[in-house]
């Protein structure tokens, strides 16, 4: 099987589970196709197990299955508009970031909780420039300027950021 035992393959999928499908649903917003896609990258896993290098690297290395997994789905998935590519990469950037801050099913939930408890058209913002639509497109719809769309949006960002930091030190406190 290579450097890792197929026992130690599984624990490592089972520890890194929820950040994975954290990271798979914040691209794909559908608890369905995020099982779907988590399910086929754990088979993607334990079939190419041998390219694994150390334990160490396993979650990125599975992120990155994941990633193109997702991009995968969107290209099938004709109905949906397809996120770009750079904006999947952002997100699997910032599960490598909170991935650093606390274990990984806290931080997930955290993130996940954060994501449902923005302001209606705070979370809109988020899900049209995270699926693809430009700035200057919502600006438009939403009769504002590009630079105060890019502002709104740095503004969610901090406000996902500190909310998550303010759940993660909650769970470190109990």
């Amino acid at each position: 099987m290579g450097i890792v035992s197929a026992a130690e393959l599984a624990c490592l999928l089972m520890k890194h589970r929820a950040a994975l499908y954290g990271f798979i649903f914040a691209s794909v917003r559908n608890h369905p196709d995020t099982e779907d896609i988590l399910q086929i990258v754990a088979l993607v896993v334990v079939e190419s197990a041998d390219q694994l290098k150390s334990e160490d690297g396993f979650f990125p290395w599975a992120r990155e299955i994941a990633r193109r997994r997702v991009l995968s789905h969107r290209r099938k998935n004709k109905r949906e508009q397809p996120l770009d590519p750079s904006v999947i990469q952002a997100l699997a950037d910032a599960v490598d970031f909170v991935e650093s801050q606390a274990s990984t099913e806290v931080r997930s939930q955290a993130l996940i909780t954060c994501l449902d408890s923005l302001p209606l058209k705070g979370k809109q913002l988020l899900l049209d420039r995270y699926n693809g639509i430009s700035a200057e497109a919502i600006a438009e719809k939403t009769i504002s300027t590009v630079h105060s769309i890019y502002a709104k949006i740095k503004r969610m960002k901090l406000v996902l950021k500190d909310c998550v930091q303010r759940r993660l030190n909650l769970e470190w406190e109990t």
